[in-house]
């Protein structure tokens, strides 16, 4: 395993375009969108024209291009108390024969979330050329360490990944006053993985940058 870089907020590493700190910008504006979608699903089951079930997967499309969201606690979704969020984008290296088990781990995570009742919900979003996009509200630091270190999340991101992706940007935020707020997500830090054009199976570089209050 590579020595983890440690970044400052305006660093932009060489020969590393996933950590371009100009990245900050369109991965906040489409982890807003997510947000807005989620809020969106909240709204409606407030005014009672939807109900939503714990644990309840809504799929749809927009432009052929796929949406799912996973309410996992409604009623944590509509508190006004402050959550934590995982944003996740990874750009894929468009190899079908990884796409199966990257699909059947992406499954047995969501039939997991029961176990880790601090996870509110997950939503997965599909991009163009490849990039795929997460966003995970849950409840505190701790949630997020428990779900990270399920065996099926650890064989997705640190077995399966170095082969399905070419790299990966998680960013982990706050938000305040919660979901139906109107507060945008606060980035608190990003890590990244870069697995390089051909797949050694790990990353050839790997950093963290801590971003300023």
């Amino acid at each position: 395993m590579p020595a983890l870089v440690q970044l400052g907020p305006h660093d932009i590493p060489v020969d590393h375009p996933c950590a371009d700190p100009a990245l900050y910008e369109p991965d906040q504006q489409l982890l807003a969108y997510m947000l807005q979608d989620l809020r969106a699903l909240v709204r409606r089951m407030h005014t009672g024209q939807i109900e939503l079930q714990p644990y309840e997967t809504c799929a749809w499309s927009v432009h052929d291009l796929q949406r799912r969201t996973v309410v996992c606690n409604p009623t944590g979704l509509a508190a006004s108390t402050d959550v934590r969020i995982v944003g996740f984008f990874g750009e894929r290296r468009g190899d079908s024969d990884t796409q199966g088990r990257i699909d059947q781990l992406e499954r047995q995570l969501l039939t997991q979330f029961r176990e880790f009742p601090g996870v509110l919900s997950y939503s997965s979003i599909e991009l163009v050329d490849d990039y795929w996009a997460n966003l995970v509200v849950h409840t505190d630091d701790g949630d997020r360490e428990a779900w990270r270190n399920g065996r099926a999340h650890r064989e997705a991101a640190e077995d399966a990944s170095p082969d399905h992706y070419r790299s990966v940007r998680i960013h982990h935020g706050l938000l305040h006053g919660g979901v139906c707020s109107s507060n945008m997500i606060r980035l608190l830090r990003t890590k990244y993985w870069d697995y390089g054009e051909v797949s050694s199976g790990a990353p050839g570089w790997t950093a963290i940058r801590e971003l300023d209050d």
